[in-house]
């Protein structure tokens, strides 16, 4: 029976689709999963535990959808805005801004059903709001609590823009070489209207090159623009084909007289707004599947639109309704599902990554899991971009919507009080203490307890508290979520070639790790086996104070089978970092 040791060294192709299960000749199959829930992938390769969401407030109606908004003046100066039936409320600093003890909020037009509709551009303290049932909207700060919506007047001359009635309201809006832009009227679905340069609300059409201009999109069809996204152009997509707006020479400026409109590819996109990463416009083709990279290719020279779910076409399968981009500190792209799922893409186009991995919340919506509404990504420290959600959770019996941050991720942690790895959660630092209060926002909900360090039994929160079986001056309590993460089929040397379809079995697994404590490994769900982390010399009643960090060999409880899987679980409120999986498989050639 030929034995074999085998590498499992990266990670970086992150979760395959089941189409992918037999292809082992595919030089990415060592490097994807069968399963990343709860775990994202690194760059260079690592997969990590995701950290958990902080609780900041209950939307003003938790019977009504709402949707999150960035809104950033600076680095040092962002917010998230709460769009809700007929209203606005502001968050800053993981916090909800308060007016006299209540929560600020200014009166907005939008109904629940338009809220996910808005487009919107902004340039410093204004933000520039467009939807199809409304006048063009400004939204104004001049301070924490100090925020207003207008409309606006624009200064025109024979320009039919939002001064005509309902047919003429322009649905999607950018910024792009100095000028507003707006585009996609009922009456005209194809048109664009650029500002007057460095004149944002003066659409005044003339010759001179500051001047406003109005241009239509020439086809064969009438596809109407669903977003404009300006990088080294102005990106148009329509539910047709993408476009590119840019003068006809090199690095001028666009003028009334030099405007050149290409079609750079015809997938057709979705009316979901695309994202700027980097040169590239990562938008959603209009079946709201398929994500493609928009992209200028020098080889080519014009732009090409390669298909990001190519190795997962089942992530994305129940539709996106929303995306957005975290930079720092790695490369993600986030997308809400139709379902509820949170989908993240790890992007490094440099380093050819591209690597999937799906995230479902603590606790219950219903008979299923919580389901995520609404994403926004706000730049925060120097080293990490905040991430805001939106979940929808049963909660004593109600449906309650709640507005959640994801905590910091530190990849080098190694203090046991400050993990955050559990959902909806808020912490506790003080005097020693066996009661935790402020909880309501959990009650009636069985919690995951972090206390000091140590992992504490769970407790069920009753008006809005739960005692602790012993004193603690740190805690962390929330719902606690499963991180799973299941190999491709391993394929390994045997004596008549590829191991797949014979029996087999694997007899130990060596698991690279970081910062990583209580993980469990098996060959399935059902048979998992905790990698022990403590000595008998180790006081088992204390934290654990070491995380972690080089090689753990199990012996694997694995029975001879065809498939060959191997998963890896955390259950617990603990970090995990898988750096790479060393299988010793037997292969019967019988």
């Amino acid at each position: 029976m030929p034995r074999t040791t085998l590498a499992l060294t990266s990670f970086v192709s992150g979760e395959f689709s089941a189409k992918l299960d037999g292809r082992t000749d595919f030089e990415k199959y060592s490097s994807g999963v069968k399963t990343m829930e709860n775990f994202l992938v690194h760059p260079q390769g690592a997969a990590t535990r995701r950290v958990g969401t902080q609780f900041i407030s209950e939307v003003k109606d938790s019977s009504k959808k709402c949707r999150l908004i960035p809104f950033e003046f600076s680095t040092e100066q962002t917010y998230i805005l709460e769009f809700g039936d007929q209203y606005i409320r502001f968050y800053k600093d993981k916090g909800q801004i308060l007016s006299g003890g209540v929560a600020y909020e200014i009166s907005s037009p939008y109904l629940e059903a338009e809220l996910f509709d808005i487009k919107f551009a902004q340039s410093a303290d204004v933000m520039y709001l467009c939807h199809p049932n409304h006048d063009v909207r400004k939204l104004s700060r001049t301070g924490h609590t100090s925020w207003t919506l207008n409309t606006v007047a624009f200064t025109t001359t024979g320009l039919t823009l939002n001064i005509s009635g309902a047919d003429d309201r322009p649905s999607c809006v950018s910024f792009f070489e100095q000028r507003l832009v707006f585009a996609n009227t009922n009456n005209n679905p194809q048109t664009l209207w650029f500002s007057k340069a460095g004149d944002y609300e003066n659409f005044t059409t003339g010759t001179n090159a500051d001047d406003a201009m109005i241009y239509t999109i020439a086809s064969n069809q009438v596809n109407a623009i669903q977003y404009l996204k300006a990088v080294r152009t102005l990106i148009v997509g329509t539910s047709g084909g993408e476009f590119t707006v840019s003068a006809d020479g090199t690095d001028a400026s666009i003028t009334p007289t030099n405007v050149t409109i290409k079609r750079q590819s015809s997938f057709g996109s979705a009316g979901v707004d695309a994202i700027p990463a980097g040169n590239a416009v990562l938008f959603l083709q209009k079946a709201k599947r398929k994500i493609r990279e928009l992209a200028y290719n020098f080889d080519s020279d014009g732009y090409v639109a390669p298909d990001l779910t190519i190795l997962n076409d089942t992530v994305t399968k129940s539709g996106i309704t929303q995306m957005a981009f975290q930079q720092e500190p790695d490369s993600i792209i986030w997308c809400v599902r139709e379902d509820g799922v949170l989908a993240g893409l790890t992007y490094q186009r440099s380093e050819n990554v591209v690597a999937w991995h799906r995230h479902i919340f603590g606790g219950s919506f219903g008979d299923g899991n919580s389901v995520c509404e609404s994403i926004a990504t706000i730049s925060g420290d120097l080293t990490e971009d905040e991430l805001w959600v939106i979940v929808k959770r049963t909660i004593n019996g109600a449906t309650k919507r709640y507005v959640e941050c994801f905590s910091n991720f530190d990849f080098d942690e190694t203090s046991a009080t400050d993990f955050k790895f559990l959902d909806s959660h808020l912490s506790y630092s003080g005097s020693s203490t066996t009661t935790l209060s402020g909880l309501s926002h959990l009650e009636g909900q069985t919690v995951s307890v972090l206390a000091d360090g140590s992992v504490h039994a769970d407790k069920v929160v009753s008006s809005g508290a739960i005692t602790l079986d012993r004193a603690v001056t740190s805690a962390c309590v929330g719902l606690n979520y499963d991180s799973v993460l299941q190999t491709m089929r391993i394929e390994g040397g045997a004596a008549e070639g590829t191991s797949q379809g014979k029996t087999k079995r694997i007899s130990k697994v060596v698991l690279r790790l970081f910062e990583t404590v209580g993980v469990k490994v098996g060959p399935t769900l059902n048979d998992l086996e905790t990698v022990p982390f403590r000595t008998t010399s180790s006081n088992l009643s204390a934290p654990v104070d070491t995380l972690l960090a080089g090689d753990r060999e199990i012996e694997f409880r694995d029975d001879y089978n065809s498939d060959g899987f191997i998963f890896i679980k955390q259950d617990q409120p603990l970090p995990c970092s898988v750096l790479a999986i060393y299988p010793t498989l037997v292969t019967s050639d019988g």
